[in-house]
């Protein structure tokens, strides 16, 4: 197998293999064997395979993933009987009419990861998420739980922070405020959303591997084998996982699962997919601003003088409301950032200002232009990184060149 399934969507399935044989028997200890003979590939396992697969039948548009979703889960379903459904979804899998019943089972999450795969930016894998949740999870909390582990999933695999994706999670979807240590005694068996998927993120956020992180899920008992598999897709994601955790876990699974790893994999992990930008695509920054919409915020490199005498800042004083003699922040419909006063590490707390006041303004849309790369004389090698929690902000875009050079892309 590739070296890049590593980063697949194969942490889940590794996740709920290792997490099976705890299901109705909680072993409260991080001390067990990771693979026995009972273990074994459940719904969750199969479900995030039929995702997966549905997302390869409806690229590169999408337009038909929930179609897409609602035959390919129905067929694997279908196909693995006795692999450990719940009522409401079985009786959905053999409906000739199928339609979402309004749940916030953690089914919705335990499926997403590959959503995380196949979107290119964190609205298009939120996007995909609700898509594929929605034909049966329809209930907010459903796609909510959804949302948060394709979310983490995305944040761990384009290089973001432990903190980072921590930071996020708390501010858009759950503020867990526990510890594992502080639930294990007590925590019970819980197939909502809202009751396992807080502590399925919080097993990676306390963990310092991919194995740690699931032995961490295992310890708190409930729903191991899902909560394993959500808190093992973040985790792979983030650390990788060891070859030969890897080996041993494939030898659980069939020919027709593995046929599915192997093609979602070269599908979109082996294979460059470009990325272009669309006439509605507002990850990039135009290449040219000649006028603004009412919402949207140009932001320009500035010096500390507010001098703003060329380049982007000239514009920006000529065009779109900035002020001579100021050097940092809103003014008009533009925001400056300086960066003529120093080195890189000058630049960054003007940086991170800035992201914060965009994450307080979401009904401001912020076209960063390539800042610091012109007169002030910086690479985009050294300024897009200053710019990496701009990512989980979709009212900030930025410069092809930023973009790129963040999501490998």
């Amino acid at each position: 197998m590739e070296e890049s399934i590593l980063t697949c969507m194969i942490g889940s399935i590794i996740g709920d293999i290792v997490g099976s044989r705890f299901e109705h028997h909680n072993h409260r200890s991080k001390d067990f064997d990771l693979f026995a003979p009972a273990c074994r590939p459940t719904d969750d396992s199969v479900m995030t395979l039929a995702i997966a697969e549905a997302l390869m039948q409806s690229a590169p548009s999408y337009e038909e993933t929930a179609a897409a979703a609602v035959r390919s889960m129905q067929k694997h379903g279908r196909a693995y009987p006795h692999a450990g459904y719940g009522g409401g979804f079985r009786r959905w899998l053999y409906s000739d009419t199928p339609a979402p019943y309004n749940s916030w089972g953690n089914g919705a999450a335990m499926r997403v990861s590959p959503c995380a795969y196949a979107g290119n930016s964190l609205e298009q894998v939120k996007h995909l998420a609700e898509t594929v949740t929605a034909v049966t999870h329809n209930h907010p909390e459903g796609i909510k739980g959804a949302q948060a582990i394709a979310v983490a999933v995305y944040l761990a695999r384009t290089g973001h922070s432990k903190q980072q994706i921590s930071t996020h999670i708390r501010q858009h979807y759950y503020n867990i405020d526990f510890t594992l240590d502080s639930i294990r005694d007590n925590y019970c068996f819980d197939v909502s959303c809202q009751g396992s998927v807080p502590q399925a993120l919080q097993a990676f956020f306390e963990s310092v591997s991919f194995e740690d992180a699931l032995r961490n899920a295992v310890s708190i008992g409930g729903d191991t084998d899902t909560i394993a598999s959500m808190a093992g897709s973040v985790a792979a994601a983030f650390y990788g996982v060891p070859e030969p955790i890897l080996a041993r876990a494939l030898t659980y699974t069939d020919a027709p699962q593995l046929d599915i790893i192997r093609r979602f994999t070269e599908q979109y992990l082996l294979t460059p997919r470009p990325v272009a930008p669309t006439e509605n695509d507002h990850r990039f920054t135009p290449a040219k601003i000649s006028t603004l919409q009412q919402n949207e915020v140009f932001v320009f490199g500035s010096n500390l003088e507010g001098r703003h005498g060329g380049g982007a800042a000239r514009a920006a004083l000529n065009h779109f409301g900035a002020i001579w003699g100021q050097g940092v922040g809103l003014q008009g419909q533009s925001y400056a950032i300086p960066t003529m006063h120093g080195g890189v590490d000058a630049i960054a707390p003007y940086v991170r200002e800035f992201i914060s006041f965009a994450a307080d303004h979401p009904q401001l849309h912020f076209l960063v232009t390539p800042i610091g790369c012109g007169i002030a004389g910086f690479t985009a090698e050294q300024i897009a990184p200053l710019f990496r929690d701009a990512l989980t902000h979709s009212n900030i875009s930025l410069p092809e060149s930023f973009y790129r050079l963040l999501t490998n892309s």
